[in-house]
């Protein structure tokens, strides 16, 4: 099979309505999760070419899997530690599914991947925007004390998932040509992600958004006069948003409440260091999922979570993986050029801007984390000497 083959009808169309379902949380498993079941024993032979590519980041999955296992020895409910460490390494095997895709089939499934993820974040957010509004029977399931959840169980989990397909309709918006309606809708549907991303009253999903955001604009260097324009319509769609909600007093109540410091803060910043503390007297972990147990609440911190459960060779282990991840977006941006960059880029800002949501929240189990980190491994081909020489003089 040859490195640049296009995925067979059967994968594409896999590929796009697991991803299209990947939005479906409130039941568990989920259909994503039943999906992407049957798509891990229909590509198993796959796992092997991916597995022996790339044995760094594997090295850093088997160290991190064996803390699991041993903090397991120390953990205060072994069963429940047990169930916890399952649904990691399931985790650890949709990376490796995903990865061994987009190793074999390159940006076309990348392209089908975040496709099929634009649709799901698309009746995410419709549903949640409605539901905010009242515009659907039973809305009430749809939100949590005022703020968008919609098919996710929390508005903190909703608002971050939605980003990535964000940027990717930007970078879309940027880079074709032509196609005024198609355009439009694209359009449209990112006013539509991000102002879904703004209602779920995250504090964590705001900053990601801003950083992803950022990221973004700083390593894909689009058309300068194109931004303008997406600028400048951006300011004048979102005018009547402002002026609806500084209209609505409980609106402007519940953002003045999110931006301010909340009470439980307190508490979790307590737990945070009585967690850290356990962590520096127990080197190998207490136990995967065992904080809520121990200190009777989560740490609400991807770091302190791990480094409080698996100890220190867990945390450098997992860590050392989400950095070679990072590393291999740059080397593929380095690769690349035109749509195919932006892409790398896209994974790049939704990555980083994950990490930083991470502080505030447990994000180990997220499923749209583990697929991001998958699709930095795709197999890129390097680009001729004289082509990197004649990039250079046109800079």
């Amino acid at each position: 099979m040859k490195l640049n083959e296009t995925p067979s009808g059967w994968l594409n169309s896999f590929l796009y309505f697991t991803l299209a379902s990947s939005s479906i949380v409130l039941v568990e498993p989920s259909p994503y999760d039943v999906l992407l079941l049957i798509l891990i024993v229909l590509t198993l032979k796959k796992l092997i070419p991916f597995s022996m590519a790339f044995p760094a980041p594997m090295l850093q999955l088997v160290l991190f899997i064996t803390s699991n296992l041993v903090s397991l020895y120390f953990a205060k409910d072994p069963v429940h530690g047990l169930n916890y460490s399952v649904i990691t390494f399931y985790l650890i095997l949709t990376w490796m599914c995903i990865g061994s895709v987009v190793y074999l089939y390159k940006e076309k499934a990348i392209e089908t991947i975040f496709s099929g993820y634009v649709i799901a974040a698309m009746a995410a957010a419709l549903i949640g925007l409605a539901s905010f509004f009242s515009l659907l029977p039973f809305s009430d399931l749809f939100m949590w004390e005022g703020r968008i959840k919609s098919l996710f169980k929390d508005p903190n989990v909703f608002g971050p998932f939605v980003i990535p397909a964000a940027l990717f309709l930007l970078l879309k918006i940027e880079m074709e040509e032509g196609k005024g309606k198609v355009k439009t809708l694209m359009f449209i549907s990112f006013i539509v992600l991000t102002l879904a991303v703004s209602l779920s009253f995250s504090r964590a999903a705001w900053g990601h958004l801003v950083i992803a955001l950022f990221i973004y604009f700083v390593f894909y260097k689009g058309n300068k006069n194109k931004r303008i324009g997406i600028f400048i319509l951006l300011i004048f769609s979102f005018l009547p948003i402002l002026f609806s909600v500084a209209a609505s007093s409980d609106l402007v109540d519940l953002f003045h409440e999110r931006l301010g410091y909340q009470e439980y803060d307190n508490t979790r910043f307590d737990k945070q260091k009585e967690s850290l503390q356990a962590a520096v007297t127990n080197p190998f972990g207490v136990g995967s999922g065992q904080s809520e147990m121990m200190f009777n609440h989560s740490t609400h911190s991807l770091y302190v979570r791990i480094f409080t459960e698996n100890g220190f060779i867990g945390f450098i282990s997992f860590f050392a993986f989400v950095g070679l991840s990072i590393l291999r977006c740059f080397r593929n941006m380095n690769h690349l050029q035109g749509m195919s960059q932006g892409y790398f880029v896209v994974i790049l800002a939704s990555i980083i801007g994950l990490l930083f949501n991470s502080f505030f929240i447990d994000t180990l189990h997220w499923r749209h984390f583990w697929l991001l980190l998958a699709l930095p491994w795709c197999m890129v081909g390097a680009i001729p000497k004289q082509s990197i020489k004649e990039r250079r003089r046109n800079i």
